[in-house]
């Protein structure tokens, strides 16, 4: 038997944790025993006649595998197996590149008064006819990313759900609808529009801290700020039943008044908080750097938890069993122009695109750039030799193909105490689920 690749002892809270990132599995050691494993590790077969119970213990729980397997290979099979599932196609629109908002880390490139025309309307809708065909398709979701996708919702928006819901429930299939959005131009005929026609219908809704600090970046052309009027959206959806996802930008300078933000939210009442929102904290791209911010997000991630708030962040990812929607085989992000694209955490320029819908509605990928990022996974050489490789896997494809002949990468800087945190905060997620947890 040998020690898994994929595992991990920490400090946490006074104990002692041993977590296996492959099974998302957790035990507490005491500290002899923790002592003892921690020296028998390079030599584990030892462990054997020291303490058999306990060795018996991590073979029976898998901290100990077969001489014989190959982790990395088994990652790999649950890699392909997900990203390849051709049960589901997530189909993601950007109905113009034009947005209310100017915030400073868009990376997106605006396009004044673009528009999805009539005549891509018309091609996305054939995709969408010819996709529902396809018997092996179970799941189908439609989202709508921008731009601003709620700017012209009724002429450019509503059309393509239109088609979208009466394809698929001619095939028995549930139509799934979702928005990224600022918020700012949510209102009550567009609630009512998914009510008329029993849609469901989710929403990721981003805000930049407090009050204060959100209305110093996000703002309309007015000038004056957005964030009552998106937090006053944020409870319109909830109460009627609409799945939202906050996703807070936090930097070294807004973060540490976040929590002003489960205050101005906690009017809605705490069953729906718990069916309907959940908090996303994402570090803004421009200000990521190594420091000591994490020990300041856990503490208000904290907050939010005893507030009786959902919260997810990077330093919880499950990037094999729960890759990227632009991992997998059977996605594809149309542009109001007819382009297409994999990733809609990128530019949308004509020199970024990776192909085009064509006039009979089918998408056209160029220059093999549908195999290239399939196949870009796996072929970074530190990955193959991290502990955190299955739920980390180098960030996602789109990292994997940038990197391409450029040499070695490590979306944590290849720092061993920022996987530490990954770690910490996985066991935590475990902790809330007390009964995954065992403790010898």
């Amino acid at each position: 038997m040998k020690y898994s690749q994929f595992n991990s002892i920490i400090s946490i809270d006074g104990k002692y944790a041993l977590f296996n990132a492959f099974y998302q599995r957790v035990i507490f050691l005491e500290s002899s025993l923790c002592k003892t494993l921690a020296s028998t590790i390079k030599e584990i077969h030892t462990l054997q006649d020291i303490h058999p119970a306990f060795y018996s213990y991590l073979v029976e729980q898998k901290y100990l595998v077969d001489d014989c397997v190959d982790e990395i290979d088994a990652v790999k099979q649950v890699s392909r197996k997900v990203d390849h599932n051709e049960s589901s196609f997530l189909l993601t629109i950007n109905p113009n590149m034009t947005c209310n908002f100017g915030c400073y880390y868009c990376y997106e490139t605006h396009v004044s008064k673009s528009r999805i025309s009539g005549d891509t309307i018309r091609r996305v809708n054939l995709f969408i006819s010819r996709s529902v065909e396809d018997t092996n398709l179970k799941y189908f979701p439609l989202a709508f990313f921008g731009g601003e996708p709620l700017l012209y919702f009724y002429k450019d928006v509503a059309p393509i759900i239109d088609h979208y819901v009466a394809e698929c429930r001619s095939k028995g299939l549930d139509p799934v609808v979702s928005f990224t959005t600022n918020g700012y131009l949510v209102e009550e005929e567009f609630i009512k529009y998914f009510r008329k026609h029993n849609i469901s219908c989710s929403l990721q809704i981003t805000l930049d801290g407090s009050r204060e600090d959100h209305d110093r970046v996000r703002f309309g052309r007015t000038g004056r700020g957005s964030y009552d009027r998106i937090i006053r959206n944020i409870c319109l959806l909830v109460e009627n039943k609409f799945p939202v996802r906050v996703r807070i930008n936090y930097t070294d300078k807004n973060l540490c008044d976040v929590q002003k933000v489960a205050d101005d939210l906690a009017v809605i009442p705490e069953s729906l908080r718990e069916a309907f929102l959940v908090f996303d904290f994402h570090r803004v791209w421009q200000n990521d750097q190594k420091d000591d911010l994490s020990e300041m997000l856990n503490e208000k991630i904290g907050y939010f938890h005893r507030e009786g708030f959902l919260v997810a962040s990077k330093y919880s990812p499950d990037n094999v069993v729960n890759s990227c929607y632009a991992d997998k085989l059977n996605s594809a992000v149309i542009n109001y122009n007819g382009d297409i694209y994999k990733c809609t955490a990128r530019d949308f320029t004509g020199a970024s695109r990776a192909g085009f819908l064509d006039n009979d509605g089918r998408l056209v990928w160029e220059d093999g750039y549908l195999e290239l990022r399939m196949d870009a996974k796996f072929h970074n050489p530190p990955c193959l030799k991290c502990r955190i490789l299955p739920i980390c896997n180098g960030g996602c494809s789109q990292h994997a193909l940038e990197h391409l002949n450029r040499g070695e990468y490590c979306v944590y800087f290849g720092d061993e105490a920022e996987k530490d945190k990954v770690v910490v905060s996985k066991v935590r997620d475990i902790m809330r689920n007390s009964e995954l947890a065992s403790q010898i």
